[in-house]
């Protein structure tokens, strides 16, 4: 008690103590208001900093909640943003490879176009040396015909040919004259069409030359309009390369994904695969295990005949002389003999359309896709060719179909062994042919199912046009011997 009385008087001295210095503070003199009137608006701001200390007023459930649908809002913006660049990135690369393929495509025809001017200017060149050689030949000719002409009209002047023949000595002189202005005459109009075929040749060759030349002229033109065309792809696709190596993350996640959708494809097709040969495998002991019991009941059977005639032979004295008992023999052993021939015979045609038809036929097998194409990814592991340390795994080849409603068809005839569907690919449809196997991904409007019998050419779809990448219609195609993966560009032919 006495603790708390001391500490209360403590308490009133200190109060007593600070209010005359609180009383003094507050009054100012005119001249101080003055002063701080003539600052303007930062004296007059001074006031404003008061209420930060005031204490902030509490936070409530209300305020709580809208804090974290704004929180929410701006997640989801950011990451339909993310989404949005993925998306765009994607179409980037898309496009950046049907632009290589475009390239690549230009290049080639470029480069043919150069060897066809290249071959006509040699066709040129040696046309020219022939038209010299004939020219020369031709002038040669004109020179030689015009002198005979000379020569001819010189004679005829002297004499004329009627008096030169009435002129010999005696009738056979006679006669050699006559004889001898035919053979002149004769001459004279071989060298004429000698000329005249010469001349022809020469016309003949001048109009080729002018042809050649106005073709030369034409595939110069169509050259360089390719050139330029190449040129204006190379710098879209320099474009596009600088647009994505800005785009590091989305590049990257766009890649990755892209990796993680064919290494599902892998997968799956795998399991498919695997499982594919584990039902054969089942079936193949099952056809064993039934073969076994029917020669096991056809030994059976054919023992208990014997036993029987066995028997019958030895319990009877009046029956048939032994001699004809064999003659059943034969008749039982018959039906158990024909079987084995039945599955030989379906093993052996199994094996003569697997190594006769579809492997005989490599090189030679329709293409997946009809009317224009270009292949815009190829087989196996390559390097991008326009973004280094990017690699590009393919277990087949991409092929971006150019007509409206393109279709994907069956390359040869077989049977539809699985229909599923995965992200990135839509539809996949598997067909096989004995041991190997056509994969057909990014089918939209199925027409076939599992357990179809397919014809080469058939439609088993068409090709699904993506909205997201510009209505683009891209076919992974794929061909395996079991799980072996095999170049598909070695076995169609375009």
């Amino acid at each position: 008690m006495r603790r708390i009385i001391q500490l209360l008087f403590i308490a009133l001295f200190l109060a007593a103590s600070t209010a005359p210095a609180a009383e003094a503070a507050k009054p100012r003199s005119a001249a101080a208001n003055s002063a701080s009137a003539r600052k303007g608006a930062s004296a007059k701001k001074k006031p404003a900093a008061k209420p930060a200390a005031t204490k902030a007023a509490p936070r409530t459930a209300g305020d709580v909640r809208r804090e974290q649908q704004r929180t929410a809002g701006e997640i989801e913006k950011t990451q339909r943003r993310i989404d949005d660049n993925t998306r765009e990135t994607r179409r980037q690369l898309n496009r950046l490879a049907s632009l290589d393929a475009e390239i690549g495509r230009s290049e080639k025809s470029i480069a043919s176009m150069q060897a066809g001017v290249d071959s006509l200017e040699l066709d040129i060149a040696a046309l020219n040396d022939s038209i010299a050689r004939t020219s020369a030949r031709v002038a040669a000719m004109r020179a030689a015909y015009a002198r005979s002409l000379r020569a001819q009209r010189e004679r005829r002047t002297r004499l004329s040919p009627i008096a030169f023949v009435l002129g010999a000595g005696s009738i056979s002189e006679a006669w050699r004259r006559t004889r001898y202005l035919r053979e002149l005459s004769a001459a004279h109009a071989a060298k004429s069409r000698r000329l005249k075929a010469e001349s022809d040749t020469l016309a003949a060759q001048r109009a080729s030359l002018d042809a050649l030349n106005s073709e030369r002229r034409e595939e110069l033109g169509r050259m360089a309009l390719a050139t330029a065309q190449l040129r204006t792809r190379q710098q879209q696709a320099d474009t596009l390369v600088a647009s994505l190596r800005r785009e590091g993350a989305s590049l990257k996640k766009a890649l990755e994904e892209k990796r993680r959708q064919a290494q599902q494809l892998d997968r799956e097709l795998d399991r498919i695969i695997a499982e594919e040969q584990r039902r054969a495998e089942e079936q193949r002991r099952r056809e064993e295990q039934e073969a076994k019991a029917r020669a096991a009941a056809e030994a059976k059977a054919r023992a208990e005949a014997e036993a029987r005639a066995k028997a019958a032979s030895e319990g009877s004295k009046k029956t048939t002389p032994a001699p004809q008992q064999p003659a059943q023999q034969p008749s039982a052993p018959k039906p158990a003999t024909q079987p084995a021939p039945t599955t030989y015979e379906a093993t052996a045609a199994a094996e003569r359309a697997l190594s006769g038809t579809f492997r005989s036929n490599k090189g030679r097998l329709l293409f997946p896709v009809a009317g224009p194409y270009r292949i815009v990814s190829a087989f196996g592991r390559t390097d991008h060719p326009r973004i280094p340390g990017v690699q590009i795994q393919n277990s087949g080849i991409d092929i971006e179909a150019g007509a409206k409603d393109a279709g994907a068809r069956a390359v040869y005839e077989g049977t539809v062994s699985s229909v599923f569907r995965i992200d990135g690919y839509q539809n996949i449809v598997i067909v096989r042919h004995g041991e190997y196997l056509t994969v057909y991904a990014g089918i939209d409007n199925i027409a076939v199912r599992k357990g179809d019998k397919v014809r080469s050419g058939q439609t088993l779809g068409h090709i699904y046009r993506d909205p997201d990448d510009g209505g683009r219609a891209v076919l992974h195609f794929e061909l395996r011997h079991e799980k072996e993966k095999l170049n598909p560009s070695e076995w169609v032919k375009p």
